[in-house]
């Protein structure tokens, strides 16, 4: 499963490269929208990857401290390409951080990959239907410990890399008034959540004193589901240098039914990133991720981080 996505996130990155080059030659004569309509084209990337790292030390420090430094790493990329009523858009994300208090075990900060892939086709100037798929999981291993009454500690890992992993395929219809606002209504809408390791899902379960592990039962790999799915995106400089990118997604599973019928919820999921460029390399970002899925547990989780560092745009 690796080696698919690893396949996926390079020809999703290098088609654009090499499509842009040849519509780009190939619009030397088109004077206007319409005629680059028919010929078609990629509008200008937006390739960025950055570092960021803190560091904080203390000696004799009688306000209290730990020693502590992170670092992270981001990749996004975007592409749109048109021609004619017809526009295809893919979007990568990749975070990852880890942080490390002295004294203390090295822990993920942040830890996502997501990657889509949509095509969307006019009815009206502001409405469209699309096909879609998205893919959502983690680069590290999660882990928790616990004490469980013995001298030493418990180490469980209760996610990796496709465990969980989700994939959604869709069709339907978005309301996009604006270039930089969307909004999805996928009535047709598959979604599979996987957990591929059989260690995280004995860890899970036992952890969380279930039966199964984000929703896939004991002895199998997929949990299967159709349902409705509603996404809102935004993407927009909101001020010079600085921009902001939220994504929610929420999904209402028709089948299969829970054994619990509390547990027919629609999950949430939300994602936000800030990024303020203080000069051609110098960055401040702040990211918040939030989830709400009974399969995992029955609260809304967060993860929020603060960082600083370089960035660099292709």
């Amino acid at each position: 499963m690796r080696k698919y996505v690893l396949i996926i996130t390079i020809i999703l990155s290098a088609s654009g490269v090499w499509a842009q080059k040849t519509d780009t030659l190939s619009l030397k004569n088109a004077k206007t929208l319409a005629d680059s309509l028919k010929i078609g084209f990629w509008k200008p990337r937006n390739t960025q990857f950055g570092i960021n790292f803190s560091q904080a030390a203390f000696n004799n420090w009688q306000g209290g401290g730990i020693n502590n430094w992170s670092i992270g790493a981001l990749f996004n990329n975007h592409a749109e390409y048109y021609k004619n009523k017809g526009a295809f858009v893919s979007d990568i994300q990749f975070q990852l951080g880890t942080i490390n208090n002295k004294g203390q075990r090295r822990a993920k900060s942040i830890d996502r990959l997501f990657m889509e892939a949509k095509y969307a086709h006019k009815i009206s100037p502001k409405v469209n239907w699309f096909a879609g798929a998205n893919f959502l999981s983690q680069f590290a291993s999660g882990v928790v410990y616990e004490n469980d009454g013995l001298p030493t500690e418990r180490k469980r890992t209760i996610s990796s890399f496709m465990a969980p992993g989700y994939l959604s395929e869709g069709i339907g219809v978005e309301y996009k008034p604006v270039p930089y606002f969307v909004i999805q209504l996928g009535g047709a809408t598959l979604r599979q959540t996987f957990v591929s390791s059989d260690k995280v899902f004995t860890d899970f379960t036992e952890y969380n004193k279930k039966n199964d592990a984000y929703g896939v039962k004991k002895g199998k790999k997929v949990l299967f589901e159709t349902g409705f799915q509603l996404v809102a995106a935004f993407d927009k400089d909101i001020a010079k240098n600085v921009n902001l990118k939220c994504r929610y997604q929420a999904f209402l599973a028709y089948t299969p039914k829970r054994e619990a019928p509390d547990k027919n919820s629609i999950d949430h999921n939300i994602n936000l990133i800030a990024t303020a460029k203080v000069n051609k390399y110098l960055n401040l970002n702040f990211t918040l991720l939030g989830i709400y899925d009974r399969d995992q547990i029955d609260k809304f989780q967060i993860s929020q981080g603060f960082a600083a560092g370089l960035l660099f745009t292709l």
